[in-house]
């Protein structure tokens, strides 16, 4: 394989960020053990980033071109960004840029890669939904919507035991009042027997 190569066929299908299986897929003709001898010499040579094992970030001919919530997107699928990244985007709560944060139906996971840290909260398989497609610089991103976002990051500070503090997490109050009651209360529902006290915090909050 030649990176020259590999690096249009990856960028014609959308792969700036692909799996080792995509590449196999891609060329079905090669041998897996020298596919994966050559992305062990590219990453050497920083012409491809390893992010994790399995998944690599195209870096040839220009290196960090993908946007981070896209990356975020095909580091652990599925999954969707959302929590303090999400809010912070809608302005919900102020910027935060320490990691960006997605849920998943998957085990939790948190990965430190060499373009940051990407941390994964689980939630049930049947609260998987109220996110989009958004686009960042050309590339397709799923992000929670804003009563989503809220309502993940209502049911993650729940799960971890922790207060409501509205002041102290800074919440936007005028944007919240703004958003979607109905959709709020849809998405809370999702989360089944933690539903209850989910619709406590919501009518605290907002």
């Amino acid at each position: 394989m030649r990176i020259l190569e590999v690096s249009r066929l990856l960028r014609r299908n959308g792969l700036a960020v692909f799996t080792s299986r995509e590449l196999s897929l891609l060329l079905p003709r090669e041998d897996r053990r020298v596919s994966a001898l050559q992305l062990h010499q590219w990453n050497r040579k920083g012409w491809v980033v390893r992010l994790r094992r399995g998944v690599y970030e195209l870096a040839f001919p220009e290196p960090g071109i993908v946007p981070d919530l896209h990356l975020a997107n095909r580091l652990y699928e599925p999954s969707y960004v959302s929590l303090e990244t999400a809010l912070s985007r809608y302005q919900i709560i102020p910027e935060t840029a320490a990691q960006v944060t997605s849920v998943t139906p998957m085990p939790t996971r948190r990965f430190l890669t060499p373009r940051g840290l990407f941390t994964y909260m689980t939630i049930r398989p049947g609260a998987f939904a109220g996110y989009r497609l958004d686009t960042e610089q050309g590339v397709p991103v799923r992000i929670a919507e804003p009563e989503k976002a809220v309502v993940d990051r209502l049911y993650a500070g729940m799960r971890r035991g922790e207060p409501l503090r509205p002041l102290e997490d800074r919440w936007d109050r005028g944007k919240l009042r703004r958003l979607d009651r109905r959709k709020l209360a849809a998405y809370a529902r999702l989360f089944g027997a933690g539903a209850p006290r989910l619709m406590g915090r919501l009518n605290a909050l907002v």
